[in-house]
């Protein structure tokens, strides 16, 4: 990994925050950071306002306090809380991972619930204070492809595929509900039948039911960074030739518009998944937020408030909050 720039910073505004997205309804975020140092070179986060620049996260201080003193003022807590929108709490960086591990334990200790998603090698401490929440902890883990080198060339920070493929593993043994989110899928290279059967294989062996997918949608800043990034200008071409006649669109519940790949070859694409996935023992969860004119459903980001409620009885729920009865 490349030297990363690492600042910490103030944060304006409240931490716990909700997010437009329809996949994330109905559960406030936490961001540990700006920026992060995983360098996907397909990351949306490029786009936004607040991105600090290549090799540089700006770290957010003292999120854990500031959680703790929001939860203490609510009178409903809510049911979880999702990191990260906009970067990842795993990064391979001590400053993100000592303020993720401080939050999420300030999110559990209050009785409320932590959901996440990650391209993150995920450390033995935060698995010994998930196994002490059974329960309470949702994760995702990212994988598109078990192609080591297409990884690095597109993920160049990030966990390798065994550690990920590790982390799923023993997530699934401290008692995580864990899924994966193959996302972003890339048609012509990561999308193929022999490649996402292996992939699904795999999620299989470690105990995984549910996949998260969708293609890669393309923002004016992920076009640029694929093009400044990858060295293959062959499979920038192969990437970026489909959108020639894709579909352009606002994420449902987002800000800012972008390409998704025409209607045809997605619709074919996620067909096509379903059935390997069928084979596999899989659920496919297809997001109607980067898919609205073929998908209305949630990729399953957070797991349905209703369904996390359930499990938690006897506390009683009031919308898409949760208290506790009355002694």
């Amino acid at each position: 990994m490349d030297v990363v720039n690492v600042r910490f910073i103030e944060r304006r505004g409240a931490v716990l925050t909700p997010s437009g997205l329809a996949c994330l309804a109905g559960v406030p975020t936490v961001n540990i950071s700006s920026g992060c140092a995983h360098g996907c070179v397909y990351c949306y986060g490029r786009g936004y306002s607040q991105y600090p620049g290549e090799g540089t996260v700006h770290v957010y201080r003292d999120t854990a306090a500031r959680i703790a003193a929001e939860l203490k003022r609510k009178r409903r807590k809510p049911v979880a809380a999702y990191f990260c929108p906009s970067c990842d709490a795993f990064q391979p960086l001590d400053a993100v991972l000592d303020q993720s591990y401080r939050s999420m334990a300030a999110i559990l200790e209050a009785g409320v619930g932590v959901e996440f998603v990650t391209k993150g090698a995920i450390p033995d401490r935060f698995l010994d204070l998930f196994s002490r929440h059974r329960g309470r902890v949702s994760g995702q883990v990212g994988l598109t492809t078990l192609d080591e080198a297409l990884c690095q060339t597109l993920e160049p920070g990030a966990a390798p595929v065994a550690e990920r493929l590790r982390s799923i593993s023993r997530l699934n043994e401290v008692g995580v509900n864990v899924s994966v989110r193959a996302d972003p899928l890339i048609h012509g290279v990561t999308d193929g039948d022999s490649s996402l059967a292996a992939l699904m294989a795999a999620c299989c062996e470690r105990g995984v039911t549910s996949l998260a997918v969708s293609y890669l949608f393309l923002r004016p800043a992920v076009a640029s960074s694929l093009k400044r990034h990858v060295a293959d200008h062959a499979l920038v071409e192969r990437i970026l030739a489909p959108y020639a006649q894709g579909c352009r669109f606002a994420l449902r519940g987002g800000t800012g518009g972008g390409l998704a790949l025409p209607e045809t070859i997605r619709r074919a694409g996620f067909e096509r998944m379903n059935r390997l996935a069928a084979g596999n023992g899989l659920e496919v969860h297809i997001c109607g937020c980067k898919n609205p004119d073929v998908a209305t459903g949630r990729c399953h980001l957070v797991r349905d408030p209703s369904e996390v409620e359930a499990e938690r009885q006897p506390q009683s729920r009031t919308g898409l909050f949760w208290e506790s009865p009355p002694p």
